[in-house]
């Protein structure tokens, strides 16, 4: 009777849990962001999630442009799409000073990628201008924080991997120990 309570408890959480599954996701790139100036939205991100100080990374634009309702009615009614063609430059601030820039271009297509090597760990301000779709023809200045950390290598795996092998270490003793000593009656 018991094995058929623990059966039934066990299928009723499992029909209960389940739909809560669909929800399950990964978390959002800790460097990746967006912001949204007027009707334009820019999305930067780097891979690995986390860039290392002289290492390369992918870093990652988008340009995206919301394009309005025409009338009141419809004013939730937002679309959002890549632009065709935009032209781009970055500045790169390290302590409030300039460290790099990536000179203006233009790109077609809605994306685009390079790679890049940060020479400091700590946060770097990413200051991204996106030409001629301002008001009047200016700029329009969109700033990212990206944090760069020192290469630790694999030490934290190394003392991961050290503690769950004591832990096993340490059980297998214990479990060993306890047949060794006879129970006194």
């Amino acid at each position: 009777m018991i094995n058929f309570r623990f059966l039934v408890v066990g299928l009723a959480l499992v029909l209960v849990l389940s739909p809560m599954m669909h929800y399950a996701s990964a978390h959002e790139n800790l460097n990746s962001g967006d912001e949204s100036i007027g009707n334009y939205e820019m999305q930067v991100a780097t891979d690995p999630e986390i860039p290392s100080a002289n290492h390369p990374f992918k870093l990652s634009f988008r340009v995206l442009n919301h394009q309005s309702a025409s009338n009141l009615l419809n004013s939730f009614d937002t679309k959002l799409s890549e632009v065709n063609h935009f032209r781009m430059g970055v500045r790169i601030y390290y302590n409030d000073q300039l460290v790099d820039t990536i000179p203006v271009q233009d790109y077609s297509g809605g994306a685009w990628s390079t790679i890049y090597t940060f020479h400091e760990s700590g946060n770097h301000v990413m200051y991204v201008d996106l030409y001629d779709v301002g008001p009047g023809g200016k700029p329009l200045t969109f700033d990212f924080n990206i944090s760069v950390l020192d290469i630790f290598g694999p030490i934290f795996q190394y003392i991961i991997s050290a503690g769950g092998i004591g832990c096993f270490v340490l059980l297998g003793w214990v479990v060993i120990s306890r047949r060794r000593v006879k129970p006194k009656h």
